[in-house]
């Protein structure tokens, strides 16, 4: 029961952060409790080298590894008061650690597999662009990329995913730079940035969300011969 098995990670997760600071603890949990990580952690491969760019305190890095053993995890995010956080819930610092970092203008080590969950739609559109083709230039042919992201649709849930985005991100200042506005694509645009920074990537509906969540499951494609005279 793969299901039961991630939420239990999930939760064991969660329970690391039993000793930071109240605000980050109650953010921890509500990530955990509004993004659905179990079902995009099942997306990820089992082992391996992998980045999660954007980690925040951390969450979904610590996911990674307690759904897995296989797996080796680096998580880099800007927030130096959260990669502290996410540094103090790590217990096992050979297979799990956590760097500060600028995803937009460092690209990171050579890996397996490269994750983003719900960060990109901080970030104007030519910079989103530059962490994907920053996340090619870290995997081989074939190296798989897992975007977590909202998009840009006529439908009410894109007036809620807005809304709370704006509770959470401008008025609680849950994210370091916390912008007035944020930048969803809509599927089209978001596909075009993905193929040209390198990808060819399938959507994947999330299921029963009152958002416009999907996952982007992105492959690195192999390079292109040259052009036919």
């Amino acid at each position: 029961m793969p299901g039961a098995t991630t939420s239990g990670a999930l939760n064991r997760a969660v329970h690391r952060y039993r000793s930071a600071p109240l605000v980050a603890r109650l953010f921890v949990h509500g990530r955990a409790f509004l993004s659905d990580l179990a079902f995009v952690e099942r997306l990820v491969p089992r082992n391996g080298f992998i980045v999660d760019l954007g980690c925040g305190h951390g969450l979904f890095a610590c996911l990674l590894r307690e759904a897995s053993a296989g797996r080796r995890v680096l998580g880099v995010d800007l927030d130096p008061k959260k990669i502290d956080v996410a540094r103090s819930v790590v217990r096992d610092t050979q297979w799990l650690r956590f760097e500060v970092g600028n995803v937009v203008t460092e690209a990171p080590p050579k890996c397996d597999a490269v994750t983003i969950i719900d960060v990109l739609y901080l970030l104007p559109f030519e910079e989103q662009e530059q962490v994907l083709r920053n996340a090619a230039s870290a995997l081989g042919e074939g190296g798989p990329l897992i975007v977590k992201a909202q998009e840009r649709r006529t439908d009410p849930r894109y007036a809620l995913t807005y809304a709370q985005e704006i509770i959470t991100v401008t008025v609680l200042r849950a994210t370091r730079g916390g912008r007035e506005r944020f930048f969803f694509p809509d599927r089209l645009r978001a596909i075009a940035m993905f193929e040209r920074a390198g990808f060819v990537v399938e959507v994947v509906e999330m299921p029963r969300r009152p958002y416009t969540d999907v996952v982007y499951l992105a492959r690195k494609a192999p390079p292109r011969g040259p052009a036919a005279p």
